[in-house]
């Protein structure tokens, strides 16, 4: 990768009030995450934001090298299946704790709206417009190359 090659954020924000046992739960699950591989920037973070009116709000930050036009083609293919099974890594985890602690999450990537996880179940902004193209767009250049 070139040293210059832009960087996106996903951002999984929880969706309502932060409470102590999810903050705990979220927290554990950013040190499960760090420690269960080696990320290709950097292990998902644990956000814990204020707006100017003091309303708080908690997700994870996971840094990805932009795949978005016209970076799409200068970005290893390793390099993108790597990021997209961190992705996925990351989105089950958020399906686990959604499901755990009742509550949902809202994912954004590029300051984009993609969709919420609910009930522990990805809607199909997640399952497919992020993650099945993002399949579909390595699987083309594999078939292609």
């Amino acid at each position: 990768m070139r040293e210059d090659h832009p960087v996106d954020r996903l951002v999984v924000a929880l969706a309502g009030d932060p409470t102590a046992p999810i903050v705990d739960m979220m927290l554990a699950s950013a040190q499960r995450l760090a420690d269960r591989r080696t990320w290709v920037i950097s292990a998902p973070r644990f956000l814990d934001r204020s707006d100017d009116s003091g309303a708080r709000w908690v997700g994870f930050g996971l840094q990805i090298y932009t795949a978005l036009p016209p970076w799409g083609d200068e970005i290893d293919p390793q390099v993108d299946s790597a990021h997209l099974e961190e992705v996925k890594e990351l989105v089950a985890e958020i399906c686990r704790l959604s499901d755990e602690g009742g509550v949902s999450f809202q994912l954004e990537y590029a300051n984009e709206f993609i969709g919420m996880v609910e009930a522990g179940r990805m809607d199909s902004g997640i399952a497919e417009t992020l993650i099945g193209e993002w399949e579909r767009a390595i699987n083309r250049a594999k078939n292609s190359g």
